[in-house]
C-alpha cells in the first residue's frame, strides 16, 4: 500500500469520526429541542387549564348573584315579578358548564364539582316548579347555600393554578 492509499484511509477515519461527531452533537440540539417544545407544550397546557378553572370561579360568582334574587336574603317583595324558572335555567346551565369542566376538579377535591352538580339537579327542578313564596325560597336558599359553599374550592383552584403559571 503506497502512502497516497494511508493518506486517504486516515483521512477517510479523521472523516468518519468527525461525521460521527458531528451527529452526536446534532442529536443533542434535537433533544434539547424536543425537551424545549415538550416544556412550552406542558405550560401551553396549564395556561389553558388556569383560563378555564378562572372562568369557573367567574361564573361561579355570577350565578351566585342570580341565585340571590331568591336566596337567603330575599322576603315576598323582592320576589315578586321574579322568574324563578329562567334563574333554575341560568343554574342549570351553571351545572352544565361545572359538569363540563369537572375534570379539573380531580386531584385536590374528591370532584366537588361533579358533586355539587349532582346535588343541584333535584333543587334545579323544585325553583323551576315552585309557586308559592315559601317553596321558591327554600329552593333557592338551597341552591345558593350549596353553590356558595363550592366557591372556596374553585377559588382555591384558581389561586393555585395561577401562582404555579407566575413561579
Amino acid at each position: 500500500m503506497g502512502i497516497i492509499e494511508r493518506w486517504l484511509s486516515v483521512l477517510g477515519a479523521v472523516a468518519s469520526i468527525s461525521a460521527a461527531v458531528y451527529a452526536v452533537y446534532q442529536a443533542k440540539l434535537s433533544s434539547e429541542s424536543a425537551s424545549k417544545a415538550e416544556k412550552a407544550r406542558n405550560e401551553i397546557i396549564e395556561k389553558r387549564k388556569t383560563v378555564e378553572i378562572s372562568q369557573v370561579h367567574a361564573e361561579t360568582k355570577r350565578v351566585l348573584n342570580v341565585v340571590s334574587k331568591v336566596g337567603p336574603s330575599c322576603n315576598s317583595t323582592l320576589l315578586r315579578g321574579v322568574n324563578c324558572a329562567t334563574i333554575a335555567k341560568e343554574v342549570e346551565e351553571y351545572s352544565r358548564f361545572l359538569n363540563e369542566q369537572s375534570a379539573h376538579f380531580n386531584d385536590f377535591f374528591q370532584n366537588k364539582a361533579r358533586d355539587l352538580c349532582s346535588a343541584l339537579n333535584s333543587d334545579i327542578e323544585a325553583l323551576s316548579e315552585a309557586k308559592d313564596f315559601e317553596s321558591k325560597k327554600a329552593a333557592g336558599k338551597t341552591i345558593y347555600y350549596k353553590i356558595n359553599g363550592f366557591m372556596p374550592s374553585v377559588k382555591l383552584l384558581a389561586d393555585e393554578k395561577r401562582e404555579r403559571i407566575t413561579n
